[in-house]
């Protein structure tokens, strides 16, 4: 009589199940990465956006609505902790699935960003800092993988580094007050 024994068909079900894990990580990392890259195409056209600004007036935007790049979503004005003016649309159209802020920061520490509203990686979400009249903090106009750690939209995740490093494979950078920052490769 030929057959599979009971063994056999447990150690083929552990292979399996062994490989559907691998794969279920890998497709979450895949699809993190593809909306980080829409994310970050945005992030490199604003940042284009400033500098065009900046080579016409000699300083850095005060608002979003003064680039040459439109956005659709929630207007709201805020001011950070730092009580540094912020201008930012939120669930925006220019990324996939609406779950990502668009901000643009003023005063003496002009930065743009891009972060996470929703999702399992609230509050994650990537950094570019035009000027730093303060001290440098991260290297001038290079885009940073970043984690809040204080605000509305607070990195929640057990695991620090669980987006910047498992996601974008980014390198631990400083920490902050407000932050974590991790250098990446896009």
């Amino acid at each position: 009589m030929k057959g599979f024994t009971l063994v056999e068909l447990l150690v083929a079900v552990v292979i399996i199940a062994i490989l559907a894990s691998v794969a279920v990580s890998d497709y979450q990392k895949a699809v993190g990465r593809s909306r980080a890259s829409e994310a970050l195409t945005l992030l490199r056209s604003l940042y284009e956006a400033e500098i065009h600004f900046f080579i016409s007036h000699g300083h850095f935007a005060g608002s979003l609505d003064s680039l040459s790049i439109s956005f659709k979503g929630k207007k709201v004005t805020f001011a950070q902790n730092n009580n540094s003016p912020c201008w930012g649309y939120y669930n925006t159209e220019g990324v996939q699935g609406k779950d990502w802020s668009v901000e643009l920061e003023k005063g003496k520490n002009p930065s743009i960003s891009i972060g996470r509203i929703s999702g399992p990686y609230a509050g994650a979400g990537f950094f570019i800092q035009l000027q730093r009249k303060d001290g440098i903090q991260y290297p001038l106009e290079e885009v940073a993988c970043v984690e809040n750690k204080n605000g509305k939209y607070k990195y929640k995740k057990k695991k620090e580094g669980s987006y910047c490093v498992d996601i974008m494979d980014g390198t631990f950078y400083s920490q902050s007050g407000a932050s974590r920052k991790y250098t990446i490769v896009f």
